[in-house]
């Protein structure tokens, strides 16, 4: 039997509520993992820098007499995050850009027995009442759905305040984009560029798996997690200065997020197996490359100084509890001149790595078009569909996501 969705609300999650969501969603996606695994692994990066200070929230929707039951019915999670926009000013040369608060939506999650109900859909309609401005959502909330989230207790949070959610599904395009701020709307997360830009390898001997030789004058290194950390925190600066330089060329609304305060270390800390006594085991030491300057004897060398030039470099995580075990490039800085070093590069890595396939989420087209001459193939992703909703004025086709990466 159903629960009318009047009777229903969202709440945050009280921490028995967040333990018996991730051992739900555990019975269905540890992949090779023991149940105890997967939830000691969200319980390690729940201590990181992009679930700290109440970045994370674990949401429930449960109904209004017994917020804090375990019987809840779905469960899903919200990252706040870092936004940059720019747009091109009108009618002058000048490019507006701006920080703004954005969110990353995950881990949407119904247990079998209290599927087919519409209650997923219904959490992810309210989410929208949870995240965007009031201002953004139209100015009634619907009466069929009794009363909206307290707009006191969201600001408390620190809601109530994003320019854009994201999330990436794997349902499909028309699910989350049915999931509108009225049951009569289609206003959801729409996808947007889920695209790939992949190659397969070819098996070689144990023996051809070195890496290939810098090209002459380069100076080319590997990195650790702590200096990936480093070059995000001088990226984030540097992702700016892209989208001021890039909105002089388009008159959409330009937005991306920056890979500092954890984001872009998120995909490299999950990963993760346990050995005994449920101590982590990561599967590499090494999580990027870059192309330093010929006097630079290190990474710290190259960031000295104020305003360090952009280096190029490429980061990226291991799918390895997937078939085809895959390399997903996870934030990629180049040009038309050090892309195809990259690219040889970074087949390298795979290959010490045991990896079969290496996926680009985000080329710029200039860069697709250098892989796809060297035997790359692009097309649309069949799944982790990146999808935003948009809580400003302009409409899906006048916005552009830049640096759509994993």
């Amino acid at each position: 039997m159903s629960v009318p969705f009047a009777d229903l609300s969202l709440f945050p999650a009280t921490p028995e509520q967040v333990y018996e969501s991730r051992r739900r969603t555990g019975e269905q996606w540890a992949k090779g993992m023991t149940i105890e695994e997967y939830i000691q692994r969200d319980v390690i990066m729940d201590e990181h820098e992009h679930a700290a200070n109440g970045r994370l929230i674990t949401w429930v929707l449960a109904p209004r007499s017994d917020p804090t039951t375990l019987d809840f019915m779905c469960s899903c999670e919200t990252f706040r995050r870092t936004g940059v926009v720019a747009k091109r000013a009108k009618e002058v040369d000048a490019r507006e850009v701006r920080e703004v608060t954005a969110y990353g939506v995950a881990s949407v999650f119904t247990p079998p027995a209290k599927r087919g109900k519409g209650y997923a859909r219904h959490m992810m309609r309210l989410v929208h009442w949870i995240l965007a401005p009031r201002s953004a959502l139209p100015a009634k909330f619907p009466a069929e759905w009794g009363t909206p989230p307290d707009i006191d207790v969201l600001r408390v949070l620190g809601l109530a305040n994003a320019q854009f959610s994201v999330l990436y599904s794997d349902v499909g395009k028309e699910f989350y984009l049915s999931c509108g701020t009225t049951p009569s709307t289609r206003d959801g997360w729409a996808v947007k560029g889920a695209l790939e830009t992949s190659k397969m390898l070819e098996a070689t001997p144990e023996s051809a798996s070195t890496s290939p030789p810098s090209p002459a004058g380069l100076n080319i290194r590997r990195l650790t997690e702590d200096e990936v950390i480093a070059l995000y925190d001088r990226d984030a600066v540097w992702v700016k200065d892209d989208l001021s330089r890039f909105a002089g060329d388009t008159s959409c609304t330009l937005f991306s997020f920056t890979p500092d305060q954890g984001v872009g270390a998120f995909v490299m800390r999950r990963i993760m197996s346990f050995s005994e006594g449920l101590q982590p085991v990561r599967p590499t030491t090494q999580w990027g490359l870059a192309i330093l300057p010929s006097g630079a004897r290190s990474l710290a060398d190259a960031l000295q100084g104020a305003h360090p030039p952009p280096l190029p470099f490429v980061t990226w995580t291991l799918d390895l509890r997937t078939s085809p075990r895959t390399l997903v490039v996870a934030r990629l800085r180049a040009d038309a001149h050090t892309f195809p070093i990259i690219l040889e590069q970074l087949l390298a890595v795979a290959r010490e790595e045991k990896v079969e396939k290496v996926e680009f989420w985000y080329l710029r087209p200039e860069l697709r078009a250098i892989a796809n001459a060297q035997g790359w193939k692009t097309a649309e992703r069949e799944e982790h569909l990146s999808a935003v909703r948009w809580y400003g004025e302009e409409k899906d086709d006048e916005i552009d996501w830049v640096y759509n990466e994993k």
